[in-house]
């Protein structure tokens, strides 16, 4: 006979010749194995018992002596706090003031319920779970309530418990946290370690079980429209200031339940927007196949589409970040029927095994053309994935060719309102669309394509088609060199086969009806000087400076599409200035086709879609004005062209969804996980640079000021909270009437509306901002993010502590120490008292927010000019410090490195040896 037993991993083994137990002679059987299994269940259950008496016993007397000392906790509206556990950590740390009340010894028990000063914490705060008596919830201060439904809040984690302390008779009770619940198990949401943990520091996040965002539900809804309350003046009229959307109530997994690092969910969409336009849960999604097989892209297209249109977009493994907030953001309008493709299979993993599930494909197209290597683009992770660029063309002209309305976007453009109301009423008539960037046909930029109603086999195919001949012809050239213009030997892929040159050629061929290449075998940016222009006459091009036909197009009040909140965007109804040209080719069509009028292209107005900065039209639609802070929104479709840190820009203006975060490769993915097991570390009082008027000196002090926050927080084992600049700064670069706050600084900063007056990052101002500006958000201010010293991980930026969700906690636990209670008695780089490596992590330990302040220093730091260095980092802190500069080299800037060779640059050393 064979018996079964279970092994490891839950599969069966069978053991072969060994009769089962119960069926032995008895006579074989020792007595002792008789009675075996009775004693080990009897044993079980004597340690059950006894580890539960003990457990309530110890846990009893615990609660009984502190009530004896303290009385019972209770809430400021009457709930009452029943403790479940005690996390103070054991330390001889600082005396930290905590944030809404006088200083207090950090290690003391909670006060009696009749006192007034804020609860000052050891370690992390007792895990508590709070019984209200009405729907209300403290505000983060402590000095108002809000309506809202309580949320969950996950605990901190458990650290040994120590004795406490009785209060000083003075303190008063704060705020009580919200409820906290424990996270189940199998929970990406709401069990970020495990989420986090598990990956590795060059893996794709992890599968998980998030719902995808196709999906057949349309009744979810969990936000409604907010009254907008802002008004300033800005470009001739009075505006309001764009604020968030304020959830009805809480949503699975919203506010408090989310930790730092881990996952955010998607937003629900109210079923209302999108209109007749609303896609959502009407496309099927794709399975990570490759679109350029045979069949493929026919069938992609018929999943995806949605009333034969369809938005391409495209991205490689490091751009699938900003893929991910595309899909977001064209959401939030009701548009679903995208259609993403990557350059390999696991940059679409990437995308699909994420959080939100966002469904895509790849390509193969050119993989393995013997050419990529001629022009060095096998690496297709930079900035310029070329062979993605190409395919966009080659789907864009197949989809026409297949009777679909394809639009094409990059995915850093975001959608304002849903934009099909404009496109589909007082743009009909036109076929192809353009951003226009010079104010010339031959100088669009392709950022946002857009054809519809185009013919299979009609003039903006031909368009199309055309651009994806002309670059098979450049690729394939062979066996004699390319030439530029002026003779010289073409270097490289950006000269050759820069697709946006290639293609302004191809709509000047198309207009003027005969095939011109002036832009082609050009430089990426080349000033059009006097030797070019010669040239230009020679080949015998049109000098007339291409320019468009003007028209009319007459927008009704029901064209005026609706922004994600449902309100009209700030476009009055009426006639309005367009910009077009009829498409002639040249090449021989089909009679029928000949016969036909010409097909039409539209330069999109600065209303209808704007660029960040360097494009054509007035300056008040574009984003280096800081209009976009606006509400409502001025354009339809926003473009960042032209602009710097875009992720920092997006969150600036409150256009960037978090969570999105969860599909990107972290290179400090390890450090990062570390470091929020802790905590955070700002600055408060930081004024470096304001009153200078020389903007390499100020950027410089700035510099130096954000690299040595850095180490301090990294010594201290804390993520970095790098504080905002003051818009009001004297050195900062002011615009003209019309601009948002006076700002206009592309090189340095984006202006934002989005951060708290009162941050603990300790950034931003004026606290009450010039321009009659009123924030409909209460507690809202101005502040201006540095776009120079930025990095997208590792560091947690001001606006990202005033509105990531997944922050909220860190507001809630803060404490402030003294700068000089942080000093040693050794100097940093500058000479000035440095802060000692050895001991800090254990001097801070405990709130989730440190927050360092630099007023009232006896030691060198009132002024807030600067910030005190590292000095003598023990290893750990050291490696941490180097392994973040690895990543962010742009953020150091610690002295002898410095802003170099102009006020625009990064930081460099200038001992450096050249050669």
């Amino acid at each position: 006979a064979a018996v079964r037993e279970i092994a490891a991993g839950g599969e069966t083994q069978v053991l072969i010749g060994m009769p089962p137990v119960d069926q032995a002679p008895v006579a074989e059987r020792h007595w002792f194995l008789r009675v075996l299994p009775t004693l080990q269940w009897l044993v079980l259950g004597i340690l059950v018992l006894v580890t539960a008496i003990f457990y309530e016993d110890v846990n009893a007397m615990r609660l009984a002596a502190r009530a004896a000392v303290l009385g019972p906790k209770t809430t400021k509206d009457g709930g009452v706090v029943h403790e479940t556990g005690v996390s103070q950590a054991p330390s001889n740390k600082l005396e930290l003031g905590r944030k809404g009340g006088p200083r207090a010894p950090l290690l003391t028990a909670p006060p009696a319920p009749d006192s007034t000063a804020p609860v000052p914490m050891a370690g992390r705060a007792p895990k508590v779970s709070v019984v209200t008596l009405d729907n209300t919830r403290e505000s983060k201060d402590g000095d108002e309530a809000k309506d809202a439904d309580p949320q969950p809040l996950l605990p901190p984690p458990i650290a040994t418990p120590i004795p406490q302390e009785s209060p000083p008779p003075e303190l008063k009770p704060a705020a009580v946290p919200s409820p906290k619940t424990e996270p189940a198990n199998g929970d990406w949401l709401n069990n970020e370690e495990q989420y986090v943990d598990e990956l590795g520091e060059d893996e794709p996040v992890a599968e998980t079980e998030g719902a995808p965002v196709e999906t057949n539900d349309e009744t979810r809804s969990t936000e409604t429209p907010v009254e907008a309350g802002q008004e300033v003046e800005a470009g001739g009229k009075t505006v309001k200031a764009d604020g968030k959307t304020a959830p009805a109530g809480p949503a699975p997994g919203s506010g408090s339940d989310l930790r730092p690092g881990g996952p955010v969910p998607l937003p629900d969409v109210p079923a209302s927007i999108g209109g007749e336009w609303r896609s959502i849960g009407k496309t099927q999604p794709l399975t990570g196949e490759d679109l350029s097989a045979p069949g493929a892209l026919e069938a992609a297209a018929e999943k995806r589409s949605f009333r034969g249109e369809i938005i391409v977009m495209v991205a490689n493994e490091g751009g699938a970040i900003l893929a991910a907030n595309a899909v977001a953001n064209l959401r939030s309008v009701g548009i679903e029927h995208y259609l993403i493709v990557t350059n390999e299979p696991k940059s679409c993993e990437l995308l699909m095994n994420g959080p939100w599930g966002i469904t895509c494909g790849y390509t193969s197209y050119l993989k393995n053309h013997e050419r990529l290597k001629d022009y060095q683009l096998l690496n297709e992770e930079g900035a310029t994935p070329f062979r993605l660029w190409w395919v966009r063309f080659h789907f864009l002209d197949r989809l026409v060719q297949l009777g679909y309305n394809p639009m094409y976007i990059d995915t850093d453009v975001s959608f304002r309102v849903n934009p099909y109301p404009l496109l589909k009423g007082p743009f009909a008539e036109y076929s192809l669309f353009a951003q226009d960037e010079s104010g010339h046909f031959n100088g669009v930029n392709i950022g946002w394509i857009y054809a519809q109603n185009a013919r299979p086999n009609g003039r903006v195919r031909w368009v199309l088609n055309q651009t994806v001949t002309r670059m098979m012809e450049i690729l394939e050239h062979q066996p004699e060199p390319l030439m530029r213009w002026d003779g010289q030997p073409v270097i490289g892929a950006k000269e050759a086969l820069w697709d946006q040159h290639i293609y302004n050629d191809v709509l000047e061929s198309c207009v003027y009806g005969e095939d011109m290449r002036r832009r082609s075998m050009q430089r990426l940016i080349e000033p059009r000087d006097d030797l070019r222009r010669a040239w230009e006459i020679e080949q015998g091009y049109p000098m007339d400076g291409a320019p468009f036909d003007e028209g009319r197009v007459v927008v009704n009040a029901e064209d005026v599409p609706l922004t994600s909140r449902g309100d009209p965007m700030d476009l009055a109804p009426g006639s309005h200035a367009v910009k077009f040209k009829p498409l002639t080719c040249y090449d021989h069509f089909t009679p029928d086709e000949a016969s036909k009028p010409p097909e039409k292209i539209a330069a999109a107005p600065p209303w209808l879609v704007a660029g960040w900065s360097g494009v054509w039209g007035d300056e008040k639609f574009q984003g280096v004005s800081g209009n976009w802070n606006l509400y409502p929104p001025r354009v339809a479709v926003a473009h960042f062209v032209g602009g710097l840190a875009k992720q920092t820009t997006f969150k600036s203006l409150g256009w960037w969804t978090y969570g999105s975060d969860a599909f990107r490769k972290r290179s400090l993915h390890r450090l990062q996980t570390e470091l929020d097991k802790s905590g955070a570390l700002a600055v408060a009082g930081l004024r470096a640079g304001v009153d200078v008027t020389d903007a390499m000196e100020a950027t410089s002090l700035y510099g130096a000021a954000v690299a040595n926050v850095i180490r301090l927080a990294l010594a201290a084992g804390r993520r970095p909270v790098i504080p905002a600049l003051d818009c009001s700064s004297r050195w900062i670069t002011r615009g003209p009437p019309g601009t948002f706050l006076g700002v206009m600084d592309r090189l340095h900063v984006v202006v934002s509306s989005r951060c708290d007056s009162d941050s603990a990052a300790g950034g931003g101002g004026p606290k009450v901002p010039p321009g009659g500006v009123v924030f409909d958000q209460p507690g809202y201010g101005a502040c201006c993010q540095s776009v120079q010293f930025d990095c997208n991980e590792g560091v947690i930026s001001q606006v990202d502590l005033d509105r990531d969700p997944r922050f909220e906690a860190l507001q809630d636990d803060v404490a402030y120490v003294k700068v000089d209670e942080l000093l040693g008695s050794g100097v940093d780089e500058d000479g000035l008292p440095a802060v000692d490596g050895a001991g800090l992590e254990e001097k801070l330990r405990g709130p989730k927010l440190v927050v360092v302040e630099l007023g009232e220093s006896a030691r060198g730091y009132g002024d807030g000019q600067r910030v005190p260095g590292l000095r003598a980092p023990e290893p750990k802190q050291a490696e941490r410090v180097l392994e973040f500069f690895r990543t962010c080299q742009n953020m150091n800037c610690v002295t002898p490195r410095t802003v170099w060779p102009n006020e625009n640059s990064f930081c460099d050393d200038p001992n450096r040896k050249e050669g």
